[in-house]
């Protein structure tokens, strides 16, 4: 893959300047992770599959402007730099994120023994994306437990303190029946106790 020479970075004109840009940064990520903390409950001990759907898909926007799309065209099935073959006038394809995720994980998987020119070209990229959101995730999380740490209003950070042990005993709790149905305790049915923490949480909301 070419190397992209297009990363999107803000042109810093002394230190003084980068320390306002580095501040101003981390503002929007402490912005950011009190937004999360709201709406994602239990965040961030627990991220349910829906909301990491979205924060990915808002990482992926990020990772697609600092990884813009290559333009390749197709020779005898090998995937070539467009820039490097002008006179080629057909077969070209513009390769990037959105296209290296258009794929579903089956598709993906047969591309390696189906199309292995193709393969070679969409796997780094789909590893390098998943790497960068992982660890945007991650960042976030590390924000989300500094605020949860720091808070000492004693209003909402106490809330969510709450929330967070709320997950934790219902998690043991969970535990603690599926180990008591296969003991045998005929009162330890796991169905009735999901739904009731499930008639919880929505009361709990």
């Amino acid at each position: 893959m070419a190397k992209n020479q297009n990363l999107a970075v803000d042109l810093i004109a002394s230190l003084k300047d980068g320390a306002y840009k580095q501040a101003s940064a981390n503002d929007r990520i402490v912005s950011v992770a009190k937004y999360v903390i709201e709406k994602v409950k239990g965040f961030p001990e627990a991220l349910p599959d829906e909301a990491k759907a979205e924060l990915v898909e808002g990482y992926r926007l990020r990772f697609n402007e600092n990884n813009p799309a290559i333009q390749y065209v197709i020779v005898n099935d090998h995937y070539l730099l467009a820039s490097d073959c002008p006179d080629v006038k057909e077969g070209f394809v513009s390769i990037g994120v959105d296209y290296a995720y258009s794929f579903s994980q089956q598709q993906f998987g047969k591309l390696k023994n189906e199309n292995p020119y193709l393969y070679d070209i969409i796997k780094p990229l789909r590893d390098k994306c998943s790497t960068y959101c992982s660890n945007r995730i991650n960042d976030l999380k590390r924000q989300a437990r500094a605020l949860l740490k720091t808070d000492t209003k004693g209003n909402r950070g106490a809330t969510l303190d709450f929330g967070q042990r709320l997950v934790k005993v219902f998690d043991d709790l969970e535990a603690k029946c599926k180990v008591a149905k296969e003991r045998g305790d005929t009162t330890a049915d796991l169905v009735k106790y999901r739904k009731a923490v499930e008639a919880f949480n929505k009361a709990w909301a």
